[in-house]
């Protein structure tokens, strides 16, 4: 999983941030070293603690059961009566921590990610995109790193796929010909572009592929008959 590919390139980039912090004599010293380098690690980990299980969604960030849609997030960020408040501080407590830590070790992929979903999670949707671009550059391109960082933009754009979008797309599509959240952006893009016959078949054919109760279910199923009811009218029409 690409997660403990990041776990251990976290460790790796602590350990060289330690190599490369100032050396002076005294036991003291040295343990700052130590809690320094070890701080995107930690802080990132305990995001993920908080946050949930770090694997990717199959579904559209906009669509995802469970999480606050990002305006509510906004609005109620400062709200101590809010059930959420309490872990919406403690993911800022971190982000900060990482956000300090990046500032020292900007090739942390990590720390990229953490911030990136983490801001999310918070509802600042324009940090989260920036976070992502740095994590995917960084990841080599990752597939997985590329679906996300679509979603992300797509969020941010309210829906519309533009040509970074489609690019990340196309290519984790690509390297993954069967990642269903892919496929599902990919049959979006078609529509987009005005290509509702094709598009109409790519859904189609992913919804065939979803699990029983699938969260992507819902949104595909939606599209589906959304395009349907263009191309009947077409047909009357004619």
């Amino acid at each position: 999983m690409i997660w403990v590919g990041l776990t251990v390139l976290a460790v790796l980039a602590g350990s060289a941030l330690y190599a490369s912090l100032p050396k002076s004599d005294g036991h003291g010293s040295r343990a700052r070293r130590v809690t320094f380098a070890a701080l995107p690690v930690i802080a990132a980990l305990g995001l993920y603690a908080i946050i949930g299980s770090p694997t990717l969604p199959s579904r559209p960030y906009a669509d995802r059961a469970g999480e606050r849609n990002l305006a509510a997030a906004a609005a109620v960020a400062d709200n101590a009566t809010d059930p959420d408040f309490k872990t919406d501080q403690q993911i800022r407590r971190l982000l900060n921590q990482i956000v300090v830590s990046l500032e020292v070790n900007p090739r942390n992929l990590q720390g990229w990610v953490a911030l990136a979903r983490g801001s999310l999670r918070l509802g600042n949707i324009e940090r989260a995109v920036a976070a992502f671009a740095q994590a995917y550059a960084l990841s080599g391109h990752n597939p997985l790193l590329a679906i996300e960082y679509a979603d992300t933009r797509i969020t941010a754009q309210d829906g519309q796929i533009d040509s970074t979008s489609r690019d990340l797309v196309l290519h984790a599509l690509g390297q993954m010909p069967n990642h269903l959240l892919a496929r599902y952006y990919y049959g979006m893009m078609l529509k987009q572009n005005g290509k509702s016959d094709q598009a109409l078949r790519v859904l189609s054919d992913l919804y065939r592929d979803l699990p029983k109760d699938d969260p992507l279910g819902n949104a595909t199923e939606s599209e589906i008959k959304a395009l349907q009811s263009s191309a009947d009218a077409v047909i009357s029409a004619d």
